[in-house]
């Protein structure tokens, strides 16, 4: 039994891990190719264009740039001419052809840098939309929720998750008692604060019990972290698309009041590393396919704002110093800005080592 518990374990481990990379993966292509395009289409040369870091796996040169696949998938980048300066003596030939083309980076007009730079994150608010709306096209937009006693979503870490409750489930009945409507089912679990009750679940045809306590809210009502199925209206590819460009732009805003009132000490600042993602992208794995795109579109949008923070070797660290020299219509030293960035980026690299830290310690 221990040895079939431990294959379980490894295989829903080694499921969540790939899920994990797929879904980091396709956000971060996204984003890079937002600064592939812009680039090409302003006559930069692009030198690489990577996903992942360290040793490159595959590597292809096609034209001017080479495509490469790297080791660790946590990443990735678009490396373009004149971005960082050369050490003088050292240039490649490539790099001294783009100067004496003026293709390199640095050698563009501050607002053609400006959307060079900006398009990654861009890119990321534009696959959040797509995301959406491949959901409201194929699973339907929710127009109203459902009567049955169906559970639509479980949310993580409450007592019907850690009871092992999923999308889908059906409760049939509670304490002997058969409940078939949703407000009849609440009532039951709203009057029980801390107290064990024996649910009878129905998934996939079969029926078993588990016996869970519903947490007591603020109101002094019980509650165990489950909302109803939703009764959805598929969309069609044009309108789903405008609720999805709707949804993203609702997202965006939403995020950016939880940022100011974390910045202002009105809410804790809950931030998850890569470990805590990897682990919300398993469980929405396991939910369903509808699931892990919704969340898909979520990190993708967070992925965006957060590269839009204007701090050093992020994308609005580096509009901030373009936004500067237009201001003051006169190029900042590349140097002293290389190195500000070099600063920002091994800060950034230590602070995702304690969060990595921080979300293992939670976990184990």
């Amino acid at each position: 039994m221990e040895i079939v518990l431990a294959f379980l374990g490894a295989f829903s481990f080694l499921q969540t891990l790939v899920t994990f990379i797929i879904v980091i993966g396709v956000l971060i292509f996204f984003h890079e190719m937002g600064h592939f395009l812009a680039a090409k289409k302003s006559g930069i040369l692009v030198e690489e264009f990577a996903l992942g870091f360290g040793p490159a796996l595959i590597s292809k040169k096609r034209g001017e740039t080479k495509y490469s696949l790297r080791a660790f998938p946590l990443g990735g980048f678009c490396k373009m001419a004149g971005e960082m300066p050369e050490e003088e003596g050292k240039e490649s030939d490539q790099y001294k052809k783009a100067r004496e083309a003026g293709r390199c980076f640095y050698q563009k007009p501050a607002w053609m840098r400006f959307i060079v730079v900006s398009m990654g994150p861009v890119m990321n608010f534009v696959l959040a939309a797509l995301l959406f709306a491949s959901v409201f096209t194929f699973f339907g937009l929710p127009v109203a929720a459902s009567e049955t006693t169906d559970i639509g979503d479980v949310i993580p870490g409450a007592p019907a998750a850690e009871a092992g409750l999923r999308a889908g489930d059906r409760i049939v009945a509670i304490n002997g008692e058969t409940v078939e409507e949703w407000d009849r089912m609440a009532y039951i679990i709203n009057q029980s604060p801390g107290q064990e009750l024996e649910f009878s679940i129905q998934r996939q045809g079969e029926v078993f019990n588990i016996v869970m306590a519903p947490q007591e809210q603020e109101d002094g009502r019980g509650a165990i972290g489950i909302y109803p199925d939703a009764v959805r209206e598929r969309l069609s590819p044009f309108r789903a698309l405008g609720m999805g460009v709707l949804q993203t732009f609702q997202v965006i805003g939403a995020l950016f009041v939880a940022l100011q009132e974390m910045i202002t000490g009105q809410a804790p600042a809950d931030i998850g590393g890569p470990v805590r993602i990897a682990q919300m992208v398993g469980e929405a794995a396991e939910i369903g396919f509808y699931y892990l795109l919704t969340f898909a579109g979520f990190i993708s949008i967070n992925l965006g704002i957060i590269n839009l923070l204007p701090f050093p070797a992020l994308d609005g660290g580096r509009l901030v110093f373009i936004i500067i020299e237009m201001i003051r219509r006169k190029s900042l030293d590349p140097e002293k800005e290389g190195l500000v960035h070099f600063i920002g980026f091994v800060f950034l690299l230590l602070l995702i080592g304690v969060i990595i830290i921080r979300d293992l310690t939670q976990i184990f």
